[in-house]
């Protein structure tokens, strides 16, 4: 072979040799940011949605174990009702209600036969006696729950829902918008739930016969 044909030949060699392009990886490393985004995209999906059997109503049902404290023992939870307050009950003489209360009485409020008291250590509540007999008790104590649940605080709805087919209603002259809830229970005791214009428990009292009625106490 000649020496030119050898140089062509070398020289052809290195122009197809110039004109290939190197190969591309066959894989690329992700970007960063697509995998934060990649990453984001499974948690939203496995989101839990909020539990909608939450009870609306916040009541702590009377009861002898606190579930909050497993295994712990509380006593029961006393309730103004029907009957009275605890050991406290309706027809009681003032000395026994003082007894059963474990202190004396104070702050009488008279007006004929009429007394209205108080004890120093339950705050918020207030004792009607008539002819020496309570007849009812006050309440304007947030903590101190009613018969069947009712708490001050509460909303008309949810006084509705656990009286449902025992509340009458009817509405305070005194306070435009407001309402008392009723529900009476046997030989006409019962309890009367006092609410403002949006709806709230501002108060409630139970008791016997007509002091049960009576809206000012002993006034």
């Amino acid at each position: 072979m000649s020496r030119s044909l050898i140089l062509f030949a070398a020289l052809t060699l290195l122009l197809v040799a110039c004109d290939q392009s190197p190969q591309e990886p066959a894989s690329a490393a992700p970007d960063a940011a697509d995998t934060a985004s990649a990453d984001a995209q499974p948690a939203a999906a496995q989101s839990t949605p909020a539990d909608s059997s939450a009870s609306t109503l916040p009541i702590k049902k009377p009861s002898a174990t606190d579930a909050t404290m497993p295994g712990a023992t509380v006593a029961p939870i006393a309730t103004v009702g029907a009957a009275g307050y605890g050991e406290l009950h309706f027809g009681m003489s003032r000395g026994e209600a003082e007894q059963a209360a474990g202190g004396a009485f104070t702050g009488s409020t008279q007006s004929g036969a009429c007394q209205q008291v108080s004890s120093a250590g339950q705050p918020g509540i207030a004792y009607l006696f008539a002819g020496d007999k309570l007849q009812r008790i006050d309440v304007q104590a947030p903590a101190v729950m009613a018969d069947g649940g009712g708490r001050i605080g509460m909303q008309v709805d949810d006084i509705r829902t656990l009286y449902a087919g025992h509340l009458t209603e009817q509405a305070r002259k005194s306070v435009p918008g407001g309402q008392y809830l009723k529900v009476v229970g046997k030989n006409g005791a019962g309890i009367i739930f006092e609410t403002d214009a949006d709806g709230k428990v501002t108060a409630f009292r139970a008791g016997v016969a007509s002091a049960l009625e009576r809206d000012e106490g002993c006034s």
